[in-house]
């Protein structure tokens, strides 16, 4: 378990200090990821989408998809 680290100095108390991660970044980083994933995949179905049936006006939705996923 790596929830604790002691930090020891010469000649004082040791210091424990406690790690926790906060559950609001976790579902918020997992949050952002998924609409990323999403974004992704909307953008590669324009591009497919433009690309079989030569319509080329999807092309700049597609570059805004993958933009809004970086």
């Amino acid at each position: 378990n790596c929830s604790y680290f002691k930090h020891f100095t010469p000649g004082q108390k040791s210091e424990i200090f406690e790690v926790t991660t906060q559950k609001e970044y976790s579902i918020s980083a997992a949050a952002i990821a998924i609409f990323s994933v999403g974004f992704a995949i909307i953008g590669t179905i324009c591009v497919l989408l433009s690309f079989r049936k030569k319509r080329d006006y999807l092309l700049k939705p597609a570059s805004m998809f993958y933009t809004f996923a970086g």
